[in-house]
């Protein structure tokens, strides 16, 4: 089983004591960046917050898609694409950046594929997530990643056809006692919301603006 890149567990769904210390750094940082260029000159263009560019989630109905091919019983392929939102209402269990992926399960080579992308503090990132299917009915299909990663994280993936919904459940598989896993030692469920997330207003992008930093 291989397991492209940072687990989501690991990455995009970090939650707990370290991750809200990081957050508070970065934003003592950029309000010390914030107050020197205030106080630097008054003649510059400041940008207001009401003017920055905010994650919003566009919503529709989840497409939980399906097909299985009568002359191959062992033929099929089964997937949807949206958003993940946390199942849970308690602000400790949210991601902390959006995640938007594309799921791809194929019958014949027992596997579910996660392309996921993120925005982790600003840097947009890619993963992929490899899952091993060990229950496939006419009911749905159940996956399980068995890279359990430096914290032993488990990863199960379930599409269901009668309700059109994916959920996926990270949980520990050991206890372990690192300061790094703490945060991990509940489960967390995430439920597969259809539709886009999408930057309001829009941000620019310049493909032949120079390297930040680099003048």
């Amino acid at each position: 089983m291989s397991h492209l890149g940072s687990s989501r567990a690991e990455m995009a769904r970090k939650t707990g004591g370290h991750m809200k210390n990081t957050v508070a750094l970065l934003t003592l940082l950029a309000l010390v960046g914030l107050s020197y260029e205030i106080g630097r000159s008054r003649d510059e263009t400041v940008v207001h917050a009401a003017e920055a560019s905010k994650w919003a989630k566009v919503e529709i109905p989840l497409n939980v898609y399906h097909h299985e091919s009568r002359a191959l019983p062992n033929a099929g392929i089964a997937g949807a694409e949206g958003f993940w939102q946390s199942t849970s209402a308690s602000k400790d269990k949210q991601l902390v950046s959006p995640v938007a992926v594309k799921i791809s399960c194929t019958r014949s080579d027992k596997t579910c594929t996660e392309s996921e992308a993120s925005v982790v503090f600003g840097v947009l990132k890619a993963d992929l997530l490899e899952y091993d299917v060990t229950s496939w009915t006419e009911e749905g299909v159940v996956a399980d990643d068995t890279d359990e990663g430096n914290c032993g994280i488990g990863h199960r993936l379930s599409l269901d056809f009668k309700s059109n919904s994916v959920t996926v459940t990270d949980y520990p598989k050991k206890v372990t006692s690192s300061d790094n896993c703490q945060a991990f030692q509940d489960a967390n469920s995430y439920v597969l919301q259809g539709g886009n997330l999408v930057l309001d207003p829009p941000a620019t992008w310049d493909p032949l603006a120079k390297p930040a930093g680099k003048k």
